[in-house]
């Protein structure tokens, strides 16, 4: 009965609120495809990339050494995600990996170029890539990068098994 009461206690919009509103998703949509910055990552059994952590880069600020990225971990963020496909049922084997570091994973960092206009983004993977190599252009796509400035950069951190210096930073 007390939800009864807090729905009909909820405001109805007018007309000029709705239009400030759509307005304001109108103008989101144009925006839809600019490039994004963030963590996943990915399920070799359905070719997909999970978990992931986005923003657009136009969003964030370069930090003091020139660099953004969304501020989630991936330590702190598996936990989530595998219990969300736990509890959906999901039967896919990387579920069952408590260690979010067994799992191929990546990061987008976008780069301001020192003493210059010029910005790019740099995926980090781990040796993994190498046996997935169909997940490149998921990448891309997922994050919109297919036409921007990109590399691919191999960092040990996150090789599988690497990367648990996170739980020290």
């Amino acid at each position: 009965m007390e939800n009864q009461n807090n729905i009909e206690k909820i405001k109805t919009s007018t007309n000029e609120e709705c239009e400030i509103l759509f307005e304001t998703m109108r103008e989101n949509i144009k925006a839809q495809n600019k490039p994004k910055i963030g963590m996943f990552w990915y399920n070799p059994e359905r070719k997909r990339l999970v978990g992931v952590r986005s923003t657009f880069a136009h969003d964030l600020s370069f930090n003091s050494k020139g660099r953004k990225t969304v501020s989630d971990l991936h330590h702190t963020v598996w936990n989530d995600v595998r219990e969300e496909a736990l509890a959906n049922g999901s039967p896919d084997a990387i579920w069952n990996e408590e260690d979010y570091t067994q799992v191929p994973r990546g990061r987008i960092f976008q780069i301001k170029v020192p003493d210059s206009d010029a910005e790019y983004f740099e995926i980090l993977v781990g040796k993994w890539i190498h046996d997935h190599p169909e997940v490149t252009r998921l990448i891309l796509k997922s994050f919109n990068l297919d036409e921007t400035d990109h590399a691919f950069i191999y960092s040990q951190h996150w090789d599988i098994g690497h990367g648990t210096s996170e739980l020290f930073i």
